[in-house]
C-alpha cells in the first residue's frame, strides 16, 4: 500500500506550537447557522422545534410529544436486545460495572463536604449534585452504547436526580434496541428522539413541553459542539469536543505493529481524527509506517471494512504525523505542548515518562493498554478534552455533576472580633450599606 504521504519529521517546539494552534477552530458559516437554529428555539419553543425536527432528524413529527421515548418502546427494545445480542450485553454489563466502580472510587477519594471551627466561627463547604442534567448521545455513522455508559453512570453515582437524554433517531423515529436496553438498565425515563443543534437548544432553553436542564454533557458533531458553546452560561457544559486524537510516545522497545494498529484505530473515528507518533528512534518510526500499510491491508480483507478503510486513509492523509525526537525529555515536552486527548506511552519505563506529563486527557501505559480498552471496559471515562484543551480541562467525571456551596457560621462574639476590619474595608470601597449591615447587629450594645 502506498503511504508516501507519511514522512518522518523532526519538528522544533515552535513548529509543534503552530500545529496545535491550527488544530481546533470552528467554521464561521456553521457558527452562524447554529445561532439561527438556537434563536428560533429560544423565540418559538415547540413550534420551532417541530419544524427543525422534520428538517434535520428527518422523521415524521406532528407534535413535539412524538419525540418522547415511551416505556413500551424501551420494554420491546430491551427484549429484542436480550434475544439478539447476548454476548454484546455481557460486554456492556462488564463495562458498566467497571465504569461504576471507577467513578465510585473517584467520589469516595476526591470529593466531600467538610468544615472546621475557629474562634467561634464555623467554615466549610457542602457538596450537592446538580439537579437536572441533559445528556447528548451521538448517532449517525455509528451507534454508541459506550457513550451512554460514560455520560450517565458518573451522573448516577454523583446523585443527579433528573437525567434527560437526547439522541438522533432513525428515519422511522425508532432508536436502536441496544440503546433501549441501556436506558431501561440505567433507569432513564426521560429520552427524546432528536439530535443536532436544536436538541441542545431545547435542553438549554426549554420549550412549552421540554423542561430546561442545568448542565449539558456528551460528545457530538460540529453543530452540537458549537451549540454547546453558544448556550454555555445559560447552562453548564462539560466542554467543547473536537475531532478525536491520539499521541503515542515510544522508544525502540515498543512493538511497531501495536503502535501502528493504535494510530489506525484512532483514525477510524473520523476523517478529521488526529494520529501522532513521537518516537525517540528513527528506525522504529519507519517500521511503524511500514506496519501501518500492512495493518490496513489486513483490515481491508475483513468483511464490511470498505467504509472503515476509506475513513482511516482519509484521516491518515489529512492528520497523521510521524515525529522523531531522540531526546526523551524533548519528546515528552512535545507531548505536553500538544496536550492530547489520548496519550499512550510505550517506552522501556512508561511510568517514569508519565510522571513528566503535565497535559493529557487520558494516559495509557505500556504495550498492553490501548485506547480501545479505555473506550469500552477499562472503567476510566472516554469523554475527554480535545484540541489541546487538556492544558486546562479534565475527563468527564463525578465532579462534573457536583457543585460546591461554601458555608459559614458566626456567633455574635466571633462577628464582633472582625467588626472593625469589615467596617474599614466597607468604608474604603464606599459601600455604606455593607458597613451598616454589620453595625445594626451591635447597636443595642453601643
Amino acid at each position: 500500500m502506498n503511504l508516501n504521504f507519511l514522512k518522518v519529521e523532526e519538528p522544533g517546539l515552535d513548529e509543534i506550537d503552530s500545529f496545535v494552534r491550527k488544530h481546533f477552530s470552528f467554521p464561521l458559516l456553521v457558527e452562524r447557522k447554529v445561532e439561527r437554529i438556537l434563536d428560533r428555539i429560544k423565540k418559538y419553543g415547540d413550534k420551532a422545534l417541530v419544524k427543525l425536527l422534520k428538517k434535520y432528524d428527518k422523521f415524521k413529527v406532528s407534535d413535539v410529544r412524538d419525540i418522547f421515548l415511551t416505556e413500551k418502546e424501551k420494554e420491546v427494545g430491551y427484549e429484542i436486545a436480550e434475544k439478539n445480542y447476548p454476548e454484546l450485553l455481557k460486554a456492556i454489563n462488564l463495562s458498566y460495572q467497571n465504569i461504576k466502580l471507577y467513578h465510585e472510587n473517584q467520589l469516595r477519594n476526591g470529593l466531600r463536604s467538610w468544615s472546621f471551627s475557629s474562634n467561634g466561627k464555623k467554615l466549610g463547604q457542602i457538596l450537592n449534585p446538580i439537579q437536572r442534567v441533559g445528556v447528548y448521545i451521538p448517532g449517525g455513522r455509528y451507534i454508541y452504547p459506550s457513550s451512554v455508559l460514560m455520560t450517565v453512570v458518573p451522573a448516577i453515582v454523583a446523585g443527579v436526580e433528573e437525567i434527560a437524554i437526547c439522541t438522533p433517531p432513525k428515519r422511522d423515529g425508532s432508536i436502536n434496541e441496544v440503546l433501549l436496553y441501556l436506558f431501561s438498565m440505567l433507569g432513564i425515563s426521560e429520552v427524546y428522539k432528536m439530535g443536532g443543534a436544536h436538541a441542545i437548544g431545547a435542553l438549554a432553553y426549554g420549550t412549552e413541553t421540554i423542561s430546561r436542564v442545568d448542565k449539558i454533557v456528551g460528545p457530538g458533531n460540529i453543530y452540537v459542539t458549537i451549540a454547546k458553546k453558544k448556550v454555555m452560561g445559560v447552562v453548564g457544559i462539560d466542554g467543547l469536543a473536537g475531532p478525536s486524537e491520539i499521541v503515542i510516545l515510544s522508544d525502540k522497545t515498543a512493538n511497531p505493529r501495536f503502535v501502528a494498529s493504535d494510530l489506525i484505530s484512532q483514525a477510524e473515528h473520523d476523517p478529521d481524527a488526529v494520529s501522532i507518533l513521537v518516537s525517540t528512534d528513527k528506525d522504529f518510526a519507519f517500521k511503524v509506517i511500514y506496519e501501518i500499510g500492512e495493518e490496513i491491508g489486513r483490515i481491508s480483507r475483513l468483511p464490511n471494512s470498505r467504509n472503515n478503510v476509506k475513513i482511516i486513509l482519509d484521516s491518515l492523509k489529512k492528520n497523521c504525523k510521524i515525529f522523531f525526537q531522540p531526546d526523551i525529555e524533548l519528546a515528552v515536552e512535545i507531548c505536553n505542548r500538544i496536550a492530547p486527548e489520548h496519550l499512550e506511552i510505550m517506552t522501556e519505563n512508561p511510568e517514569s515518562e508519565a510522571r513528566k506529563i503535565k497535559n493529557a486527557g487520558a494516559i495509557f501505559l505500556g504495550n498492553y493498554t490501548p485506547v480501545a480498552a479505555g473506550d469500552y471496559t477499562c472503567g476510566t471515562n472516554h469523554v475527554i478534552p480535545t484540541g489541546g484543551t487538556a492544558r486546562f480541562s479534565s475527563p468527564l467525571g463525578v465532579y462534573d455533576f457536583l457543585k460546591i456551596s461554601s458555608i459559614a457560621f458566626y456567633d455574635r462574639i466571633s462577628l464582633e472580633r472582625e467588626k472593625k476590619q469589615i467596617e474599614f474595608l466597607s468604608d474604603f470601597e464606599g459601600l455604606i450599606a455593607h458597613k451598616n449591615s454589620i453595625r445594626v447587629r451591635f447597636e443595642s450594645l453601643e
